[in-house]
């Protein structure tokens, strides 16, 4: 098989706020960032995202969020758009309804392509080196949405593929949100376990981020086949509860997973947040990130889950993105031999090996 050069080569972002910037934050994401930017005029959270710019960066296949929004509880009554805001299972619901139902209106105008099944895609593969239009993976980012268990089978036939249990807290299990470095203590509920139990019966991909590490070992003893973290970085550079331990990402290595590494300023270095003076970059920053997870997990567990403009923008990347049509840059801070691993076959080859043959 001839192997894809440099510039051809399909790019996978393992974790994007697609729908939630659209529906929730009124952000026209079929404009290119810059014309976002000259619209919004804003001086931080600039930004970064939109299917023009994915098209332009060469991104072949985001995982592409369903949010419930914002849970009450968490942000606060007065949070800028109320519209944004849930208070029971049933209006989270509602949102991701919405948003999904977004990402099939984008598929219907041939501007996105939704990719339920290995199937799915291979073809889309195939089409992208001609449209370069992106392949989105849908991905449930805290399982508010899901009113009951039993509901589980109705997510599937809309074509979600891959679940996170939490953001914040949530009926299946404790959440960290941002994180914090007073570790949240808390894991799995009787829900979460049956949630857990139904997805792995069903073919889901269980999503660990944003889920306390209590909660994320009660899961992986109870040996879930398809796991990965869309995105999280190292705790041990990045010390909040946010981030995985040593053990939990061996633990997504032993079982195949891939653990998308997130662009946000703060997450690639901490002490950005108090000092926003501080450059941060991917040569020095990321790179550092990357070696760590490669010598604890290896190289082809390593992926781009870049989460750019998931709550942040421009301003709170790192000084060599200015778009996601940079992610290629990425390849520059990894050793030349895992270059196309990293920022592609890494995340292919385990969406291969956890979709459906066909939908």
């Amino acid at each position: 098989m001839k192997q894809p050069s440099w510039n051809n080569l399909p790019l996978v972002d393992s974790h994007l706020d697609l729908a939630e910037n659209v529906t929730l934050f009124g952000r026209d994401l079929t404009l290119s960032a810059a014309e976002i930017r000259t619209i919004e005029k804003r001086a931080t959270r600039q930004a970064t995202v939109s299917l023009p710019e994915l098209e332009r960066g060469g991104i072949a296949v985001v995982f592409a969020t369903v949010t419930a929004g914002f849970l009450a509880a968490d942000v606060g009554e007065n949070f800028e758009p109320r519209s944004a805001i849930y208070h029971t299972p049933e209006e989270a619901e509602t949102q991701a309804l919405t948003q999904i139902a977004l990402y099939e209106a984008w598929e219907k105008q041939g501007r996105v392509r939704l990719l339920k099944s290995v199937n799915d895609l291979n073809h889309h593969l195939q089409l992208w080196q001609n449209d370069r239009k992106p392949g989105l993976v849908m991905l449930m980012e805290g399982a508010d949405p899901i009113v009951r268990v039993r509901d589980l089978s109705q997510w599937w036939q809309r074509g979600l593929r891959m679940i996170g249990l939490s953001f914040g807290d949530t009926k299946y299990g404790t959440g960290v949100c941002g994180g914090n470095s007073t570790f949240k203590q808390g894991g799995l509920t009787a829900e979460g376990f049956a949630l857990l139990e139904q997805m792995a019966e069903l073919g889901f991909v269980w999503d660990i981020s944003h889920l306390a590490e209590e909660g994320i070992w009660q899961g992986l003893d109870r040996k879930f086949p398809r796991v990965c973290a869309s995105h999280a970085n190292a705790q041990a550079l990045t010390p909040t509860d946010r981030h995985l331990s040593d053990d939990v990402i061996r633990a997504i290595a032993e079982r195949n997973g891939v653990m998308g590494l997130v662009l946000y300023n703060g997450f690639l270095e901490p002490r950005w947040k108090q000092d926003t003076s501080i450059a941060v970059t991917l040569d020095d920053h990321l790179r550092r990130q990357a070696n760590y997870v490669a010598n604890l997990a290896g190289w082809e567990h390593v992926g781009i889950g870049s989460d750019l403009d998931g709550g942040f923008g421009l301003e709170e990347s790192p000084a060599e993105i200015d778009t996601v049509a940079d992610l290629r840059k990425v390849g520059s801070v990894v050793p030349a031999e895992v270059r196309e691993q990293v920022l592609s076959a890494n995340w292919l080859n385990f969406l291969r090996s956890a979709l459906p043959q066909t939908a």
